[in-house]
């Protein structure tokens, strides 16, 4: 009987890919999607894979937690590809409802791993982000505990820029990464490793008691590595394509019946790997300092970032001032053991209002 999958955030460029995994797969079944505002590409994803349930968040006509509650009803398995903590609220209710997750929403193990212990801890929860799809399948098999976890990154669109001219980085400089065309939130946040300084909180809560770390790696062929208990390495090697791990955890524990992706290691390139710089990326080391506090720290450190870029997008902050922001928030941010869902919107609408308030003197003194 083939597994019946439902698409949270289908309209997204994770959730097409999920689309077109599932159309290839004769394992898998799209049972519903949900996307949050784009009615018109639902309604031709409906016409095309004719899901069991399909509704758009945004129309109004139902409470969210109804849509994803009749989303999941009847499925096999979630892919969460929500933005936001929207995500987390979808994660949380698969969790009540006992069904695996292939998750992809950042906000549901950066702010919310404390609510998702008993899932976490059940092995229901299946990475999708590439970073942490190569460090699930690459400890599968290992009898012992592994020493390490090595994260990668592209060092964002900033890596040769010289270390004097970072503060004032034009948001032309800024966006133009060196590898992949985003949106404006994920390019900032790469440029400042922001994005990868939640990966490493991702990791240590799916991956609980290992430590991590990151190298740059240029060329983003190796997505991320384990050291084993005998010293050892392993990793997974590949042009960045998202179908793999998308398909690996809609799949779990079997492994697709189709090549995914195909590919010759001559294309590979230079496999060179170089240290974080601290005085490169501070924001990098913010957003860690937050994850070591745990508890409400982390929901503070993503809500002012987002505010943070939200204003060097309008051109209204230094891109250096985006650490400076975040550490101001952080140092206003009671740290608390995570109560509920309603406790972590309380901590991000807080840290919010400080992060404006940041922004704004900071602005003043320019």
């Amino acid at each position: 009987m083939s597994r019946r999958v439902a698409v949270l955030g289908s309209t997204g460029s994770i959730g097409c890919q999920a689309l077109e995994v599932i159309e290839k797969s004769p394992e898998l079944d799209l049972h519903s999607i949900v996307c949050g505002s784009s009615r018109d590409k639902l309604e031709k994803q409906t016409d095309r894979y004719s899901p069991a349930y399909a509704m758009c968040a945004s129309s109004g006509d139902v409470e969210e937690d109804e849509i994803l509650l009749k989303a999941m009803d009847g499925a096999d398995i979630v892919l969460n590809a929500i933005v936001g903590s929207a995500g987390l609220k979808a994660s949380l209710i698969a969790q009540e409802m006992s069904l695996p997750l292939a998750l992809a929403n950042k906000e549901s193990l950066v702010v919310g791993s404390d609510l998702l212990k008993e899932h976490l801890s059940s092995g229901l929860v299946i990475p999708v982000d590439s970073e942490h799809s190569t460090i699930f399948r690459c400890i599968q098999g290992e009898a012992r505990k592994v020493r390490r976890i090595t994260l990668t990154a592209s060092g964002g669109s900033l890596r040769d820029t010289p270390l004097n001219l970072i503060n004032d980085a034009p948001l032309k400089m800024v966006l133009a990464h060196p590898t992949w065309e985003m949106g404006g939130r994920i390019t900032v946040d790469s440029a400042s490793m922001v994005n990868k300084a939640f990966e490493v909180l991702e990791a240590r809560a799916l991956f609980p008691g290992i430590p991590v770390d990151v190298v740059i790696h240029r060329s983003s062929i190796v997505h991320s590595f384990i050291e084993s208990a005998d010293g050892a390495w392993k990793a997974l090697i590949g042009l960045p394509d998202m179908k793999i791990p998308i398909a690996w955890a809609l799949l779990y524990p079997d492994l697709p019946t189709f090549a995914v992706a195909s590919e010759n290691p001559l294309d590979w390139g230079d496999l060179s790997f170089q240290p974080m710089e601290k005085r490169r990326y501070p924001a990098f080391y913010s957003v860690l300092a937050a994850g070591d506090l745990g508890g409400t720290a982390p929901a503070a450190a993503n809500a002012a970032d987002e505010i943070a870029i939200k204003a060097f997008l309008k051109n209204e902050l230094p891109f250096g001032a985006i650490a400076t922001v975040i550490d101001e928030v952080l140092n206003l941010t009671p740290v608390e053991p995570v109560e509920d869902f309603a406790h972590i919107i309380h901590v991000d609408v807080t840290a919010r209002k400080n992060a404006r308030k940041a922004v704004s003197r900071i602005c003043s003194q320019l």
